[in-house]
């Protein structure tokens, strides 16, 4: 949450003249329920099921530029799955940094009704529960003091050592 993935994806996307899709949007259409909705009548746990069928699902053969939510690595078999589908990139930046970028931001169910202080804890303990998963990523870019376009930029170098795509 905060890392830029959204941002990023479809910057990345038209770089690499791909179509970018963003799992909480597929989940939206998929459902017809706005996410904070999902979690507030239906729960986490469903949220997390719809979210993991999904994924599973439409990774097997996507084409493109997949941002996913910051909870969607939850499970191990989950990653692995990921990981043989395509290339999985971890968009690091410290909780202060996440921090900063998320405590006027609004419709997070993960972070709903928490302020200053509880806010930073909460982003903390999310990131420190989920960053062993978000660690065995094919790539990590560091983001802090960086814009998208540069993360982005970044990606397509470290994808270019891979040779994950021609060079044009």
């Amino acid at each position: 949450m905060g890392s830029g993935k959204t941002t990023t994806g479809k910057i990345l996307a038209d770089e690499l003249n791909l179509p970018f899709y963003d799992l909480d949007q597929l989940i939206e259409h998929e459902t017809g329920i706005p996410i904070p909705d999902i979690f507030l009548n239906h729960g986490e746990d469903e949220f997390r099921r719809i979210e993991k069928e999904l994924l599973m699902a439409r990774s097997q053969n996507m084409n493109g530029v997949l941002a996913l939510g910051g909870g969607a690595l939850q499970h191990q078999h989950i990653l692995d799955h990921l990981k043989l589908a395509g290339w999985l990139i971890y968009l690091k930046a410290p909780a202060e940094v996440l921090y900063q970028r998320l405590k006027k931001s609004e419709g997070r169910p993960m972070l709903a009704g928490q302020y200053n202080e509880e806010l930073f804890h909460r982003i903390d303990k999310l990131l420190k529960i989920r960053e062993p998963l978000y660690n065995q990523a094919h790539i990590t870019i560091h983001t802090e003091g960086l814009q998208p376009k540069q993360v982005a930029k970044k990606i397509i170098q470290k994808l270019n050592n891979y040779d994950a795509f021609p060079r044009s």
